[in-house]
């Protein structure tokens, strides 16, 4: 019978699976904790497909074969890809804080490279970014690890056909062989195990590095089926229509197996309880694997329409829902309604670009699809670097000296809001991880000149006052140790983060490791600042003040001399920051402007705190005051700007080159008093 012509429905099916986790498990974290797993069922797909499409090139013809692999995945994957980049950086100028800026020119420029997979700070942890989602292009990084592989793979595959076939498995085992391998009886499961001991244990390896393992084991799921019709399948979701023969032996309990398999995959990845990874990603990798071999091109539950169709769109629904996600994240309210709209509007733009755009292109011959990827990789370069082209960095430097207007004022408000990230590297720093700014680092020595071992610590506050600390406190010190975790207390572990938690214990071993005779504090205040629950005061049954003094009583018997404390300060309304100038332009007295700027909500409560902190502690502990700075004692308000209109605090309520010079002299006058 000649083979039908027909789409492999199921393994569009196990994609909607995997895309429905992934946005589960992004947007809902809390109800869909496993979710993450759904990418490494796309793994699982994406190295199935490479080894389908590599076997059904000619082996003898590597020029053509080369060039069929590439251009069939890159014409895939490519213009999407930097169609939804060109599209996030369009949203990031229009609608995102001016403070994220930054961070996502960087990391917008790392995932057009393809190389979002590796590292750029200490605190990077995938599932820690996710939870900031300051940063748009953090989901790039699993194309990252799929590109970054489609460039071996090809020479991979050409070598090991060059081998008979008793020699192949050896040679895709020791291409990876410097991880010890459990003998199990069937091949494709001894590269699976391989894999997990890669993704489980070795983390310190780049991610490419164990996706060519995972290559291995789809490699051998592939090759090793005994149906020569299996071999001529091209499932790839670019092609229409894949050659596959109807197979009436296929035993019914497959067919239950299959079914087993479907279900068990759909209570893993939406359990509502965080499992252990280790044992679930074994899991997850060998089910969809078996699934992918047995599962019949009709399976009714994996070519049900719609979730053939979530299959059909999952690769851009992948690219366009984080974005509009980190969008609530940095610029809503965080309401759930807000959510679900958003979560609305990703699915309905992957839908219409799905419709319209992609399918238009996939249209196309190479040539056109070739002017377009390269006009969007134009613009996007240029977007990148929109600032660097806009905004020159030594004059707005010089711009903050001498005569300024409230235009200048604005230009540099807003260079500092784009800057501010980058401004918490610390220069003197010598971090312990290559990167910052975040984690741990030892300050140079050549600028101190004094005999006490030193540390600061807090949040992100630390990096922030870093420099000035350096420059005004650095004659007292003979060395200065530097730990600054992003938006965690030392004190209490904020909002009882999984990050903070750990951050939380960390403060303290490292005081009790390093000894230090003075330790610095700069922490601007979160979940210390929580209102008193009812007929509770800070002297009664304050959970929230017991879990602060019990982590100061373990810091002070390793601190030799004195512990101070940046005591708190109001926060401001920073939907604000960027109407200072306007609002001066439109000569709106400065005493409103600052009731609308000031947010004194949580203040007084975190004072309290930390004065009953310091009454406690006894000497030992000194509060630093910054109320005295920016009180007003004319107008009779905080003001947290200059004459001209310059802030003193970014967007993301660190103090700006300008605040921080406000401040400096606090900190001259308390090292001056400990000589």
């Amino acid at each position: 019978m000649k083979p039908i012509s027909q789409k492999r429905a199921g393994l569009q099916g196990i994609r909607g699976i995997a895309i429905i986790s992934v946005v589960g498990f992004h947007f809902f974290p809390e109800y869909c904790p496993n979710g993450y797993l759904g990418v490494d069922q796309f793994f699982v797909l994406s190295g199935y497909l490479m080894c389908m499409l590599l076997q059904k090139s000619d082996p003898t013809h590597p020029c053509s074969l080369i060039v069929l692999f590439y251009s069939k995945r890159m014409k895939r994957i490519i213009p999407s890809y930097f169609l939804i980049i060109f599209l996030s950086l369009i949203s990031l100028y229009a609608i995102f804080p001016e403070t994220s800026w930054a961070t996502n020119q960087n990391s917008g420029a790392r995932a057009l490279v393809f190389v979002s997979n590796q590292p750029k700070s200490l605190e990077d942890d995938y599932f820690q970014m996710l939870s900031v989602a300051i940063d748009i292009f953090t989901h790039t990084w699993s194309l990252s690890v799929e590109v970054q592989f489609y460039l071996m793979i090809p020479l991979i595959y050409l070598i090991g056909e060059k081998l008979s076939r008793r020699f192949q498995i050896l040679y895709y085992i020791l291409i990876d062989f410097r991880f010890f391998r459990k003998l199990l009886i069937f091949s494709s499961f001894l590269f699976i195990t391989d894999y997990i001991i890669h993704e489980c244990f070795c983390k310190d390896l780049a991610v490419s590095d164990w996706f060519l393992t995972f290559y291995d084991i789809e490699l051998i799921l592939a090759s090793t089926s005994e149906d020569p019709e299996f071999e001529k399948l091209l499932m790839d979701s670019d092609d229409n229509d894949s050659v596959i023969k109807p197979n009436k032996k296929i035993d019914t309990f497959l067919n239950y197996f299959c079914i087993f398999l479907i279900f068990s995959l759909l209570i893993l990845l939406f359990y509502p309880i965080v499992l252990d990874s280790r044992i679930l990603r074994l899991i997850i990798t060998i089910a969809t694997g078996l699934l992918i071999s047995i599962s019949k091109a009709d399976q009714r539950i994996l070519s049900n329409p719609i979730l053939t169709y979530f299959g059909d769109i999952s690769y851009l629904f992948y690219l366009v829902h984080w974005p509009i996600y980190a969008y609530w994240k940095l610029a809503t309210t965080k309401d759930q309604h807000t959510l679900l709209i958003l979560l609305a509007a990703s699915v309905f733009f992957s839908i219409f670009i799905h419709e319209t755009v992609e399918k238009w292109y996939l249209k196309q011959c190479s040539t056109t699809i070739g002017v377009i990827t390269l006009i969007f990789l134009i613009l996007n370069v240029a977007l990148i670097n929109k600032e660097k082209l806009v905004y020159d960095q030594p004059m707005m430097e010089q711009l903050d000296h001498g005569n300024l207007t409230l235009d200048d004022a604005a230009r540099l408000n807003h260079f500092w809001n784009v800057k501010d990230y980058l401004n918490l590297m610390v220069p003197t720093c010598r971090y312990e991880s290559p990167y910052g700014p975040f984690g741990w680092c030892h300050h140079k020595t050549d600028g101190l000149s004094g005999t006490y071992k030193v540390m600061i610590i807090g949040n992100s506050w630390t990096a922030n006052h870093a420099n000035v600390f350096y420059q005004e406190c650095g004659h007292i010190a003979k060395s200065i140790l530097q730990g600054a975790a992003s938006a965690c207390e030392p004190l209490y572990p904020t909002r009882l983060s999984r990050a903070c938690r750990s951050n939380f214990t960390n403060f303290e071993e490292r005081i009790r490791q390093e000894k230090p005779d003075f330790v610095f504090m700069f922490t601007r205040f979160v979940t210390i600042g929580d209102p008193f629950p009812p007929n509770v005061t800070v002297s009664d049954n304050d959970t929230i003040y017991e879990t602060m003094k019990e982590q100061m009583l373990k810091f002070i018997p390793n601190i030799s001399r004195r512990l101070y404390i940046l005591d708190a300060m109001p926060r401001p309304n920073v939907e604000y920051i960027e109407k200072i100038v306007p609002m001066l332009k439109e000569k709106v007295p400065m005493e409103q402007i600052d009731n609308f700027l000031v947010n004194q909500t949580l203040y007084q409560t975190a004072r309290q705190r930390y004065a009953k902190i310091a009454k406690d502690c006894g000497p030992t502990c000194v509060l630093v005051d910054y109320d005295p700075i920016f009180w007003n004692s004319t107008s009779g308000t905080f003001r947290f700007y200059d004459e001209i209109g310059r802030s003193y605090l970014s967007t993301s309520t660190h103090l700006t080159p300008r605040g921080l010079e406000h401040i400096r002299n606090v900190w001259t006058d308390v090292c001056r008093r400990i000589l």
